[in-house]
């Protein structure tokens, strides 16, 4: 679990996913557990907010979304910022491919659904490593 700073979190996290049913689910599991999440439906507007002032400790996207995938997003990401954590969470990873994805430059890649006590292990091992 995250300490919180006065009025907020220490962590930020940019949640990407085209159903908001999803993104309202993981903004209420990483409150719970003690992170600040930024919630966006489309890999392009993440992409935009990457490109602004806004710091994040990491991302989380989906990888099956219209237009800009998660894969492509990935890859655009690490070009901005090739020190920020991304993980891809999917319903949908028999649909691609392994190596693939880890070549884009993911430092996680997890299967949907994901449970809290889940997410939590995987952000916390990886949080304490930054």
């Amino acid at each position: 679990m995250q300490e919180k700073k006065s009025g907020g979190y220490t962590k930020k996290i940019l949640v990407v996913d085209d159903q908001r049913s999803q993104l309202k689910l993981m903004k209420k599991m990483l409150e719970r557990i003690g992170y600040m999440a930024v919630t966006v439906d489309s890999a392009e507007e993440a992409e935009y907010i990457l490109r602004g002032e806004e710091s994040f400790s990491m991302v989380i996207t989906d990888l099956k979304m219209p237009w800009l995938d998660g894969l492509n997003f990935c890859k655009k990401a690490k070009i901005l910022d090739p020190n920020l954590k991304i993980f891809a969470l999917s319903g949908f990873l028999y649909d691609f491919d392994m190596n693939e994805l880890e070549d884009a430059g993911f430092d996680g890649i997890y299967e949907k659904p994901i449970s809290k006590a889940q997410l939590a292990e995987i952000l916390n091992a990886d949080i304490e490593k930054t």
